[in-house]
């Protein structure tokens, strides 16, 4: 997934990855078989891959003057001429210390951007650079997407499967109120306590949802 011109078309690749996602998982029900468990880590796993893919290239291509999908183009008052240069401008602007530790570099590459994870970082860089997509990105945040703060807590567990990330998804389900679930592959499609509706499936609608309204 790349930087693109026009942000539907980064829109569209992001849902269609996730409705390839929804397809692979959409037979599974319980008990669960071992490829079963093996399908559901490998989707959280790429589901988180996606939000981080998706907001990276959603940040840089906003401030490359990528148009919405009203078709209005992008202004800022910065002007990268490069996806390195649109890097370094996130860099400076997430991590302002490590930027001048870094002597403030013009261009960064892939490998050493800023990960990001949470859309309120996109909202300050957005804010910083007074880009012009700024109240599409804040409507989509008013869904208050819970996958920004619940998935990476069970791609950490299926990633490194270790005592501490264990121990987070057993600290998420006493928060989220669910008892009597000890494996993190029967949380995940578990029903979320008020909806009935499973951490999974609205966790893909969630990204689904965010990335609609943010275009």
């Amino acid at each position: 997934m790349q930087c693109v011109t026009d942000l539907v078309k980064l829109r569209d690749s992001v849902i269609s990855r996730s409705l390839y996602l929804r397809h692979i998982i959409s037979h599974i029900s319980t008990p669960l078989t071992q490829e079963d468990r093996r399908l559901l880590a490998y989707v959280a796993i790429e589901l988180d891959n996606l939000i981080v893919v998706g907001l990276r290239q959603y940040t840089k291509s906003s401030l490359l003057r990528s148009r919405t999908a009203a078709g209005v183009r992008i202004t800022s008052n910065v002007n990268p001429q490069s996806t390195e240069e649109a890097a370094a401008l996130i860099y400076r602007s997430l991590n302002p210390t490590g930027y001048k530790k870094a002597q403030c570099p013009l261009k960064i590459g892939e490998r050493d951007e800023v990960s990001i994870r949470d859309p309120k970082k996109i909202e300050k860089v957005l804010t910083d650079y007074s880009a012009s997509n700024l109240s599409n990105l804040s409507l989509a945040l008013s869904l208050n997407a819970e996958v920004f703060s619940e998935l990476k807590v069970f791609r950490h567990f299926f990633a490194h499967r270790a005592k501490n990330t264990f121990d987070e998804v057993q600290v998420f389900a006493a928060n989220a109120g669910v008892v009597g679930v000890h494996k993190p592959e029967h949380l995940i499609l578990r029903g979320r306590p008020g909806t009935g509706v499973r951490f999974l499936d609205g966790w893909f609608a969630d990204i689904e949802n965010f990335f609609e309204l943010a275009t």
